[in-house]
């Protein structure tokens, strides 16, 4: 299991291992052995590495990596930012040809100058406020190097806030080690990590007695055998309420998704004209009309047509391009009241009962409510501000007042059901792009409707989701993937 924790859990965790399982020695041996096996896979004949030390344990995990990385040939300098290691244990693998910033700063330069790959190891997570003016100078040499990798947590990056200093250590890859950093799912700083890797130290599970959350880092199969025997009706009937005519789109995304990830029948209740542009494009999926009113928006008499085939469905989801209108809010709340199976709310089914959140607590069954942060902001009554500062925090406890399960969108989309947190490794701004959440939606409703408990779907849905983006930016630039591509490809 991988956890994510704030620097006081992360440092409990390791003080647990050290009596119980592995010395703080060993932990670091392993620590910087993972790191450097990861930047062996980037190194070539032409590298010249130079390894920025501090005086903590974080500098001692970059002995190790210098040390490994010497052992392959690897030309590599090491440089001290702040002294001789002060702990230990980092002194236990300390380097006495290591450059003295201090003592040699030209030399210092030199080797950071003739570089063309660097590793920070200065701070780790000890890093709060603002940097030395000494290590800022440090740090803006070593940025002009092509490839470079943070070792845990890049130095002046606070990883329990996500804050950061302008002059902070910007690297290609940072490489956390052990256990997702708090701070480092900040929306804060997220831009200034480059490509993220989680790295196993060897450290148990048993030793994690306080988290914030459990961080999804692969997929499970949570979906029901597809047995010779089966037929349609053994993977669910979902109704998916969405699209008007402004966002006739919005219906035809979140409908071929949860087609594409395996509903048995779907039916798609919509607008009149919507269901008249879709029908001739969409073949797999039946169709509820509901009456519109002059701007193809939903009309206030749909609830009666709803209330006839709601019985007979495994999962409803609403609200993906209805409109936040009168019309809708009713629709919502009718089907809140009256859906005994699981729901998905998204988008205008959100903004449309933002007026009256407190009709979340009439749900007899499953709920899932999918928000990015200002729609999250609409119901919670929290700033977006205040949300992104702690989006675990925030999502848990809305999630523990109103009983749902809520996904909240964005880098690191964090799922909570009550008390349990689960932060998501997957996606890329690949998903920056209009109709990813309709897709989202689909993919999870399916899943709900095929069985799979609404917690589940979330989660493993939003992981499916952003993988299926990382697996396209590796054939085309990220720019270029539309939702459609990610339905097409799940």
């Amino acid at each position: 299991m991988k956890y994510v924790v704030t620097n006081l859990q992360m440092k409990k965790a390791e003080e647990e291992c050290d009596r119980s399982f592995l010395s703080y020695s060993r932990l670091m041996k392993n620590a910087g052995t993972a790191a450097a096996d990861h930047i062996l896979g980037f190194c070539d004949n032409r590298t010249k590495a130079v390894i920025l030390c501090g005086s903590g344990n974080n500098g001692g995990d970059g002995f190790v990596i210098a040390k490994i990385l010497r052992e392959n040939n690897i030309p590599t300098e090491i440089i001290l930012a702040n002294g001789e290691p002060k702990t230990d244990t980092a002194r236990g693998y300390f380097d006495n040809s290591a450059l003295d910033w201090t003592n040699d700063k030209d030399r210092c330069k030199e080797a950071l100058s003739e570089a063309n790959l660097a590793a920070d190891c200065v701070f780790g997570t000890g890093f709060h406020g603002k940097l030395p003016e000494k290590i800022a100078e440090i740090m803006k040499s070593a940025n002009q190097i092509p490839l470079k990798f943070a070792v845990d947590v890049p130095s002046g990056v606070d990883s329990d806030t996500g804050e950061f200093d302008e002059n902070c250590f910007k690297p290609t890859h940072t490489l956390v080690l052990a256990a997702m950093k708090k701070g480092l799912i900040s929306p804060n700083c997220v831009d200034v990590l480059g490509k993220v890797e989680l790295l196993d130290i060897g450290i148990p599970d048993e030793c994690y007695k306080e988290y914030e959350a459990f961080f999804k880092t692969v997929g499970e199969d949570v979906l029901p055998e597809r047995l010779p025997s089966a037929n349609k009706g053994s993977f669910g009937r979902l109704l998916n309420i969405a699209g008007s005519l402004y966002y006739c789109g919005a219906a035809a995304m979140s409908t071929k998704a949860a087609l594409r990830m395996g509903t048995g029948l779907c039916t798609l209740a919509a607008p009149i004209s919507v269901v008249k542009i879709l029908a001739s494009s969409i073949y797999e999926t039946t169709y509820l009309p509901l009456c519109e009113d002059e701007n193809g928006f939903i009309a206030e008499n749909c609830a009666e047509k709803i209330a006839e085939i709601l019985p007979r469905m495994n999962a409803v989801s609403i609200g993906c391009g209805l409109g936040n209108n009168e019309q809708t809010r009713a629709l919502t709340e009718f089907v809140i009241k009256n859906a005994y199976c699981p729901i998905i709310i998204d988008a205008d089914g959100i903004n449309s009962i933002s007026a009256n959140i407190d009709i979340l607590k009439a749900r007899t069954g499953d709920t899932v409510i999918t928000p990015h942060p200002l729609e999250f902001s609409r119901i919670s009554g929290l700033s977006v501000n205040e949300i992104q500062r702690d989006r675990i925090s925030a999502a848990r406890e809305f999630s523990e007042k109103y009983g749902v399960a809520v996904l909240l969108k964005g880098a690191y989309t964090v799922v909570a059901n009550g008390k349990e947190v689960w932060v998501n490794s997957s996606g890329n701004a690949a998903l920056a792009k209009g109709g990813s959440g309709d897709v989202l939606t689909g993919i999870i409703a399916s899943m709900m409707a095929q069985g799979v408990p609404a917690k589940s779907a979330a989660v493993e849905g939003a992981y499916i989701h952003g993988k299926t983006a990382d697996e396209l930016v590796k054939t085309m630039p990220k720019r270029r993937v539309l939702a459609s591509d990610i339905i097409e490809n799940l």
